[in-house]
């Protein structure tokens, strides 16, 4: 229990999602200096028996690990840990959507970040099913959703941010609850051929110039190959990743499609995305009122939407967002 160990290949978890999760078990480490991890907690069930016992007593403060080849088994349990919390009628909707953002953010941060293995997005779809059970239980509109979104601009937040908007969109406009559950999917998975372009290009301060931007562009096409590649997700999912840069007016890119060339579901992930990350914070740039962002997209972004959703889009936010 007190062996040290190499520390490369660790992540840091929330220990709270494995109270009541099940699945197979791995092992847990604490940190216990700049560079050493020390066992906390082995397979042995006792072991595992332990860590369930003190959380349920309140008595783990410290954060701990777990080694980068468990990160799927422990998706799996805090997918679980998080259709407990579901069940549950006691839990507030809005702490019960907190949860399953914190879990699609740490999903996301893996893939994005640490170039974890596409198996992990597997975990998306049971997150998005669970936070569409959220919406479909509440009057939950763009403003609930803001409350309980990162407006801190990383990828892997955006990426969730962008589902959880389109889902909001989705449920709002009352669309088949599958279709609600796709574009949550869709919004979630919309950059992931980020995860193949230069990190340092990614994390750019500034405005890309044109060399950059070529390169960047890349992303979406790279996005589509890669969940077409995974054949488990449908086109809804897969034309929001290859088509969420298209302008309805036409001049975007992969293709310059125009019009209904593009996916309703795509024109919809446009709209969500650009106003994310236009309401949201970025190390050279403030972050506009939504009052401001609609302006902009409306008055000098018109061109890159369908008219009838923006139009849509502003109805069903609610007057609280504006």
């Amino acid at each position: 229990m007190t062996t040290e160990i190499d520390p490369k290949g660790f992540r840091p978890i929330n220990i709270e999602f494995l109270a009541k999760g099940t699945g197979e078990s791995f092992d847990i480490f604490f940190r216990s200096d700049s560079e050493n991890f020390v066992k906390f907690a082995s397979t042995d069930p006792k072991h595992q028996d332990k860590v369930v016992r003190l959380l349920e007593e309140g008595e783990i403060e410290q954060e701990f690990f777990i080694k980068e080849e468990d990160l799927f088994k422990y998706y799996k349990f805090a997918t679980q840990s998080l259709r407990t919390v579901m069940d549950n009628p006691n839990v507030p909707v809005e702490t019960k959507a907190k949860k399953v953002y914190e879990v699609s953010k740490g999903v996301m941060k893996e893939f994005f970040n640490y170039n974890a293995s596409s198996k992990i997005l597997e975990s998306s779809e049971e997150v998005m099913e669970m936070m569409e059970d959220c919406l479909s239980t509440a009057d939950a509109g763009f403003a609930g959703i803001s409350r309980i979104t990162s407006k801190d601009y990383y990828t892997h937040t955006h990426s969730v941010n962008v589902g959880l908007y389109c889902m909001t969109f989705g449920t709002k406009v009352g669309l088949p609850k599958d279709d609600v559950k796709q574009l949550g999917l869709g919004g979630m998975l919309h950059d992931v051929g980020k995860s193949k372009i230069d990190t340092a290009l990614i994390n750019k301060n500034g405005k890309l110039n044109d060399e950059e931007f070529e390169q960047m562009k890349a992303h979406s096409p790279l996005g589509r190959e890669m969940l077409t590649g995974m054949c488990c997700y449908k086109d809804i999912v897969i034309n929001m990743a290859g088509q969420h840069h298209e302008k309805f007016k036409g001049g975007g890119y992969p293709l310059g499609l125009s019009g209904d060339e593009i996916s309703m579901h795509a024109r919809i992930c446009k709209i969500m995305d650009v106003y994310d990350a236009l309401t949201t914070r970025r190390s050279y740039k403030k972050a506009l009122n939504t009052m401001e962002t609609l302006t902009l997209m409306t008055k000098q972004m018109s061109n890159d939407f369908d008219p009838k959703l923006l139009e849509l889009f502003i109805k069903v936010m609610g007057p609280s967002m504006v």
